[in-house]
């Protein structure tokens, strides 16, 4: 695996409220939402909006007691950052050889994508690191 071969696919930004956000890169930006959704596996309220070849996701969490609620009262903002590649069982693999966890045992299911995996920030310089397989994209506006 070469870090240098992976492409960014979003970036998380923790906010306290998905409407006034949006509305904020929406009017200031002319960014356009192409997507708004419930995930529940993370109690929260998700909406992607494109941006030139990438996207920025806004996570509104719905329980302040786990971990995007705990985030958001330390105030929020760039949550992580995901990036893409072709497949995720072998990186998954190979990451693991270097010692580096997940946060999950393998990668699961989203509305969005078919398998996601997030890294442990303690192994990678404190940044949470999500990294979706290409092929399952399901957002409007992916290259795939």
């Amino acid at each position: 695996m070469n870090w240098n071969d992976l492409e960014v696919h979003h970036i998380g930004i923790v906010v306290e409220d998905i409407e006034t956000a949006k509305k904020a890169y929406e009017e200031v930006f002319g960014l356009e939402v192409v997507q708004v959704f419930d995930v529940k596996a993370f109690a929260a309220k998700v909406a992607f909006l494109f941006v030139k070849n990438t996207y920025i996701e806004l996570v509104q969490p719905n329980n302040a007691e786990d971990g995007l609620g705990k985030f958001l009262k330390r105030g929020g903002g760039m949550h992580h950052i995901c990036y893409e590649v072709d497949n995720i069982d072998r990186f998954f693999e190979e990451v693991k050889k270097k010692n580096v966890r997940s946060l999950t045992q393998k990668p699961e299911w989203t509305p969005c994508f078919e398998k996601v995996l997030f890294l442990h920030p303690k192994d990678t310089g404190n940044i949470l690191i999500e990294v979706v397989e290409k092929a399952t994209c399901k957002l409007p506006g992916c290259k795939y």
